[in-house]
């Protein structure tokens, strides 16, 4: 009978932990992140709402953080999308192809959604570097719009991790010759 010692499985407790976090956040950063940005926007909306039509007192500042917390969700929710397979495509060209040429066609679809990434990624660092430079603020809050600007290259890096998870996925599923993960089916 072997004894662990307290800091070996205290390590052991610290990496399970860890794998763990790791794991859960890999299947659900996105959703957590969406939530709160819906819960935020709702609430802020209902308030302006009330404070708008009850007491004839509405601020600028809600609807400027709902109007950018949009603006993040967009961004978060297509790496959703994605990491889901649950973005537009058309399935009714899988029914007369092979599961190897489906995969194939998943994979080149990823690689064109990548490459997207890239080019979108880009494009939006100079416009960044622009903002760095000038510190353009915005109306009502006189916040930085820089906070709000950078929505673009975390999604679509975000985007870009997801991508590269599908195609890592969708190679694997071709060279072992099971059908590729097709997400959810669209509409019935």
């Amino acid at each position: 009978m072997s004894e662990r010692t307290p800091q070996a499985t205290d390590s052991g407790r610290t990496v399970n932990r860890t794998s763990k976090l790791a794991q859960a956040l890999n299947e659900n950063l996105e959703r957590y992140l969406l939530l709160s940005f819906y819960v935020y926007i709702i609430a802020i909306i209902g308030i302006e709402v009330f404070r708008r039509f009850v007491l004839n007192n509405a601020s600028l500042w809600g609807e400027e953080t709902a109007r950018y917390m949009f603006i993040y969700l967009t961004w978060i929710g297509a790496s959703w999308g994605v990491n889901e397979r649950l973005h537009i495509r058309i399935d009714i060209l899988h029914q007369y192809v092979s599961e190897r040429v489906t995969g194939l066609l998943y994979i080149l679809g990823d690689i064109v959604t990548f490459a997207f990434v890239v080019v979108a990624i880009r494009w939006t660092i100079p416009q960044i570097q622009t903002q760095l430079q000038f510190g353009a603020v915005t109306e009502a809050l006189r916040v930085d719009m820089i906070y709000f600007q950078v929505a673009v290259p975390i999604g679509m890096t975000l985007l870009g991790v997801r991508v590269l998870q599908a195609l890592y996925r969708d190679v694997q599923d071709v060279r072992a010759g099971r059908p590729v993960y097709k997400g959810e089916e669209l509409f019935s």
